[in-house]
């Protein structure tokens, strides 16, 4: 997959309407990216990293929005969410090659290892988010399916053959 290259020769200035968050605070929600510099933290933290790259004017976007919030809020012990505006951060953008929103990028490290583009539906994010967190954390293929039958956790019961 693609990587991005970082640097660190250009700082860049903050937008002070928000308070410039960093991968070690205990975010519960989405983190709006204000620089290039303030994403490349995010990049350089173990957990993944989920983007969505946006813009205010973005109809889909807006739909977005309020689903990427509730997952964040949920996943954000196991991912960064992050929400770059392409418009206030184009250099990300322009680093990754968003040519339409909204696009959502999973990215371990520099690399990104899934995307999607144009809104996705919550159970699909969610997928995405999954398989994230199941890489970072190193699960097994044989767990991924013990989860996928809920064996684990609770014993099945043998059924009767339906009668005619």
């Amino acid at each position: 997959m693609s990587k991005i290259k970082t640097s660190r020769n250009k700082p860049n200035k903050p937008n002070k309407s928000h308070k410039q968050v960093s991968p070690t605070d205990s975010s519960t929600g989405p983190v709006n990216i204000l620089s290039k510099n303030h994403f490349e933290e995010f990049l350089e933290h173990e957990k993944p990293v989920i983007v969505d790259f946006w813009a205010p004017w973005c109809g889909p976007c807006k739909i977005m929005e309020p689903v990427f919030k509730k997952l964040a809020e949920e996943y954000s012990s196991q991912v960064h969410f992050l929400k770059v505006n392409s418009q206030q951060v184009p250099e990300v953008s322009g680093a990754f090659g968003i040519r339409s929103i909204p696009t959502i990028l999973v990215l371990h490290g520099t690399e990104v290892t899934d995307s999607h583009i144009g809104a996705v539906a919550e159970g699909n994010l969610e997928k995405m988010i999954r398989r994230a967190a199941d890489r970072a954390a190193g699960v097994t293929m044989g767990e991924k399916i013990k989860r996928f039958f809920h064996r684990g956790n609770k014993t099945e019961t043998p059924t009767e053959p339906e009668k005619d």
